[in-house]
């Protein structure tokens, strides 16, 4: 779903940007503003971390088209909604400029779509569901299940805003990624029971923080296995030639998840990733940090 560079065009850009920047920064004022919404530095740090690994693993949806997790309700049930969409954010914007993943000015739509839409109110959505005496299982499911087709119904109405996509094209990628939906609340109710987070912990366990940093690994370890077909975004653009050939990001030192110096593109895509997964925990610690540093003490 990361869409690539001159996807968009006209106010959209700047007006996504500005909507994520805003988003951000009330997600870290209300941190901020309440201490006990700051999580551990080491839990923001491995969750971010491994949301990035596990978005590294496309799989093959049928034939021709992939899909992969957004991870954004899975960080939003681990953290609390505020550092979900914080975490997600940040790895969005480390893909961006490490792998090229996602155009450059395309950013705050990405970070608006995925990390605002997609971890903010598919968090928003879970804490819901948990208040309305939704078992926690059906609420996981759905809250990230319906995290992938906001985000989706977000990314359409940008499309059509700038006059890139016809309603049809719309309406195919909204089909398209109802499959990627049941996925991502699978994986989101799988990941949260690994993690051994529920609503009243403060923090992650000893046993979760083993679950979540032998997920990192493990999917590190089958990146190199991932569906090399389109995502569904892609295929959907393909099929109604809309995708643009700009590159996303020439400066991306790591671009495609490749490391250049290494040949081997299996053992060059787990080395990319394996860089990519310590920049996120080094930056999430630095972030998760500062916040609860900054942070108000609670009355």
């Amino acid at each position: 779903m990361h869409i690539p560079s001159e996807m968009l065009s006209g106010a959209v850009c700047p007006v996504t940007a500005a909507l994520s920047v805003a988003g951000a920064g009330v997600a870290a004022a209300v941190i901020l503003r309440r201490k006990n919404l700051a999580p551990k530095a080491a839990d923001f740090a491995l969750t971010g971390a491994t949301v990035f690994a596990i978005q590294m693993l496309n799989y093959p949806v049928w034939s021709g088209i992939s899909g992969h997790v957004i991870g954004g309700v899975f960080a939003s049930a681990v953290l609390g909604v505020p550092a979900g969409v914080l975490c997600t954010a940040l790895v969005l914007l480390v893909q961006t400029l490490l792998f090229a993943d996602g155009g450059l000015l395309m950013l705050g739509a990405n970070v608006f779509n995925m990390a605002v839409v997609g971890a903010g109110l598919g968090g928003l959505l879970l804490a819901f569901l948990r208040r309305r005496g939704v078992s926690e299982k059906a609420a996981l499911f759905t809250a990230g299940a319906v995290s992938v087709e906001l985000a989706a119904l977000a990314l359409g109405a940008e499309l059509l805003v700038s006059g890139k996509a016809p309603v049809s094209a719309v309406a195919t990628l909204l089909g398209v990624h109802a499959a990627l939906a049941l996925v991502e609340g699978a994986t989101t109710l799988g990941l949260t029971a690994l993690a051994r987070k529920t609503d009243s912990a403060a923090e992650l366990s000893r046993r979760g923080v083993l679950a979540l940093s032998g997920t990192l690994v493990a999917a590190l370890a089958l990146s190199p296995l991932a569906s090399a077909f389109p995502d569904a975004f892609e295929w959907t653009m393909e099929r109604f030639s809309l995708l643009p050939s700009a590159p996303n990001f020439a400066a991306a030192p790591f671009a495609d998840y490749a490391v250049p110096a290494v040949s081997d593109a299996a053992i060059s895509g787990m080395l990319a990733g394996t860089l990519g997964a310590a920049a996120v925990l080094a930056l999430g610690f630095c972030l998760s940090l500062a916040l609860r540093k900054t942070a108000k003490t609670d009355a």
